[in-house]
């Protein structure tokens, strides 16, 4: 009888010395009856998972971690923080315990601080949302008309946030539509023929020289090339520089700007991340400058910051210059010259009058020079060997040599043009993000659905117009096992050859999920039976890869399956004694 099932007899056993186990190999009655006598008092000593100190109210007097790493089933890691409060928040029972007493076992050493502080008072794991589609719930939502799949995703958890924001992306969408509507139209005959032109190539060379300032990051040769008293060209909105030449003073100097401004200035520039990280990043690579500006106008930057072509440089008319220090990163030096500018560092950081003159006058002539002549004499670049490197400074060199060739180029008012294209252009970009993230082709799961559809369309179970076939309607009634493998089996006719035992056998490998390591002694029908369905399941792998769906190989689809418990269902179907069944295979009752 069940009476005489070895887990039952080993439970029976420590029971009797108020001691038990809670884990979910354990029979559901055994797991209950545990509880019951673990809430009553009666069960001393408890070695439990994390299932039961997070699942059950059962508060102990004290809780022992017999070690502070777990497999998750992909490999071995730290507690997490919420695991962590969850078990240990156990410790102390109400009304008995004044406190409850948590205790980390050290087996064999004592674990570094950095770790258990991280553990204990770390950040909480934020909730992710688990919601997939799968193949039964696609056609169940095309039988049924009344309901999109658009709007099945968009109630998941894992658009809630993307939601919630779009009441305000949409008071901005029309906000920006009325803008757009409202700038003044360009009426210069000069500009008219060819200045959305200039300024598309302007820009796709202020482009490229982002990428070559992030790559000579990488490159000794590029943080030496800024110097201090280096000439550079600065473009930077935060600061309201628009090309203007500066002088190197100091170099890794973080930025006298709010953090929220640094990490819109490294976004802006490509730098990954936001927030401490990505403030602490940018810090590194920022410099202390002094620039020319202009002293009548304002100094910020923001969206309406409209900046200068590429290939011009920023000097005030004479009567109206001075210079500022500002921090900038170095993804906002437009071009590091090779001219030198001599200045006493210690003077123009205390603001000395007569030195800031005198830099001042310095960059107003290298600033005219600039200008006037089209030539930015920039550093040497040739010491970064690196292809794609060089084929960057090439296509950079030929755009900007072609900005002098346009139409537009000609006209005295061009840098009051280029700023209202400019704010056109970043008008029209930002509308089509917010007309995207407004949308419903902007879900996240929206891809994978398309693609989900498409494998149903090659292999069957709907048509070209979406309506489903009798596959479809085979697989919707398949909710507990992989529809599409077991739907091509029964359609197949693949079961017709085997009796009651020898189907239930088979059909356990669609939903047994445990590994064992016991080899099950099989009929020659049976391992016939096995290698049909892994056949089937890889030809269902390749209809999913070949439509772009990340399943693995056809070692993974095979995988999937766990044959574990054939030999075991096969006995069990047969009328074999579920105590001599638990003797064919290591997995616990």
């Amino acid at each position: 009888t069940d009476k005489q099932l070895p887990q039952v007899l080993r439970i029976r056993d420590l029971l009797s010395r108020g001691i038990a186990v809670h884990h979910g190999g354990l029979l559901p009655l055994i797991k209950e009856m545990v509880e019951m006598l673990f809430t009553r008092g009666l069960v001393k000593v408890l070695f439990a998972t994390e299932t039961f100190a997070m699942g059950v109210n059962a508060p102990a007097r004290a809780v022992v971690f017999s070690a502070i790493r777990k497999h998750d089933g992909r490999g071995f890691r730290d507690l997490l923080p919420g695991e962590y409060t969850q078990m240990s928040g156990r410790a102390g029972r109400r009304g008995l315990d004044p406190t409850g007493v948590v205790i980390i076992a050290c087996n064999e050493e004592i674990p570094e601080q950095l770790r258990l502080s991280q553990m204990i008072q770390g950040t909480p794991t934020k909730l992710e949302s688990q919601f997939r589609l799968t193949y039964t719930m696609i056609l169940n939502l095309l039988r049924v008309e009344a309901l999109k799949v658009e709007e099945m995703i968009k109630r998941s958890f894992s658009e809630n946030s993307t939601q919630k924001m779009l009441p305000e992306q949409q008071r901005e969408f029309e906000e920006r539509q009325q803008a757009l509507s409202t700038l003044p139209q360009l009426a210069c005959a000069v500009c008219a023929a060819d200045l959305p032109r200039f300024h598309r190539a302007s820009a796709a060379a202020v482009q490229l020289g982002r990428q070559i300032r992030e790559r000579a990051l990488r490159h000794p040769v590029g943080l030496r090339s800024a110097a201090p008293g280096r000439l550079v060209v600065v473009a930077a909105p935060v600061a309201g520089l628009r090309n203007a030449p500066a002088v190197v003073l100091k170099s890794g100097v973080p930025p006298p700007v709010a953090a929220a401004a640094v990490g819109m200035a490294a976004g802006t520039a490509g730098t990954p991340g936001t927030g401490p990280a990505a403030a602490a990043a940018a810090a590194r690579h920022a410099f202390t400058v002094l620039a020319l500006v202009d002293a009548d106008a304002a100094d910020a930057g923001g969206f309406d910051f409209a900046p200068l072509p590429a290939n011009m440089v920023g000097v005030p008319p004479a009567g109206r210059r001075a210079v500022r220090l500002a921090s900038v990163l170095y993804s906002e030096l437009e071009f590091v010259t090779t001219v030198t500018v001599k200045v006493d560092v210690e003077a123009a950081m205390r603001q000395d009058a007569a030195e800031l003159a005198r830099v001042c006058d310095a960059l107003g002539r290298a600033g005219e020079e600039m200008r006037d002549s089209g030539v930015i004499p920039e550093v040497d670049w040739s010491r970064i060997r690196e292809i794609e490197f060089q084929e960057w400074l090439a296509e950079r060199a030929r755009l900007l040599g072609s900005l002098p060739r346009f139409q537009c180029a000609q006209c005295p008012d061009l840098a009051e043009h280029y700023g209202v294209v400019h704010r056109e252009h970043e008008l029209r970009r930002r509308l089509a993000e917010l007309a995207f993230a407004i949308s419903d082709q902007n879900l996240e799961l929206l891809p994978d659905y398309r693609q989900r559809v498409g494998v149903l369309r090659d292999m069957g179970f709907v048509d070209e117009a979406g309506t489903v076939q009798l596959k479809g309607r085979v697989a919707c009634e398949i909710n507990t096992a992989d529809e599409l493998v077991l739907t091509e089996l029964i359609l197949d006719n693949f079961f017709a050859d085997f009796d009651a035992a020898e189907l239930v056998a088979l059909l356990s490998c669609f939903v047994f999920q445990e590994k064992s390591q016991s080899e099950p002694r099989l009929t020659p029908k049976l391992q016939k039976g096995i290698e049909t369905i892994k056949q089937k399941a890889v030809l269902v792998n390749a209809a999913q890869r070949a439509r772009g769906l990340d399943v693995g190989g056809p070692q993974d689809a095979v995988a999937a399956l766990k044959f574990g418990l054939v030999e075991a269902v096969h006995e069990w179907a047969r009328g074999v004694a579920f105590r001599e069944i638990t003797e064919l295979t290591d997995v616990l009752e």
